[in-house]
């Protein structure tokens, strides 16, 4: 994969440090309630028997929380190196390696040589990914049957968050931003990919959503 600066700096904030961070607050806590709400509606059709592509999937909340169901298989993609490392890490104190696949890079520069999944997530990722409509297209061809996400609402004070945080960045000169996609692009192109609405929850700051094939 060719990295340009966003993803480079993606890596150097998600950085060991955090992941490790990130870990030990799941398994004292388990998910945090953006994710545990995904996972719940995912699990009301129920995911045993199929296999999950978690784009973005971090330390692998979504996977690990899966795998009490049966899951058959997951497949991890993440640019970040030190989440992938820690997951893996997890998974092997899970026994669960020979049933986890591992990819680092870009999701949309390793679309074509993935395989379709019954499941496909991508939890807190389009927000940090600066061509939504190219990673949504991309991932929508892999799902079989649901399709999960969770991305920032649109309202003042997502606004004016994102904003604080990307000047952040840019005072630690990061090339890393966040974005707010339109929340009417993203479920106009999930309907027109031939998924509908299966549930539609809301945090605070973000918007919980699992569409269905079909």
């Amino acid at each position: 994969m060719t990295c340009c600066g966003h993803c480079r700096d993606a890596g150097d904030f998600f950085n060991e440090r955090t992941a490790r961070r990130e870990l030990k607050r799941y398994l004292r806590r388990g998910p945090d309630k953006p994710t545990r709400l995904l996972i719940e509606q995912i699990r009301k059709p129920g995911a045993a028997g199929k296999t999950l592509l978690d784009i973005g999937g971090g330390i692998g909340a979504i996977q690990f929380e899966l795998f009490e169901d049966d899951l058959s298989r997951s497949v991890n993609v993440d640019a970040s190196t030190a989440y992938q490392s820690v997951s893996k890490e997890e998974a092997a104190q899970r026994d669960l390696r020979e049933k986890t696949e591992y990819h680092f890079g870009d999701f949309t520069d390793l679309a074509a040589s993935l395989p379709e999944s019954g499941i496909v997530t991508l939890d807190k990722v389009i927000c940090c990914y600066p061509d939504a409509r190219k990673l949504l297209e991309f991932s929508l061809q892999k799902s079989r049957q649901l399709y999960g996400l969770v991305y920032p609402r649109v309202n003042w004070y997502t606004k004016i968050g994102f904003k604080l945080v990307n000047l952040w960045f840019r005072i630690r000169r990061s090339e890393f931003r966040t974005y707010l996609h339109s929340p009417a692009m993203v479920d106009g192109l999930i309907r027109k990919s031939g998924f509908q609405k299966r549930s539609y929850q809301t945090t605070v700051l973000w918007q919980v959503v699992v569409y269905e094939r079909g």
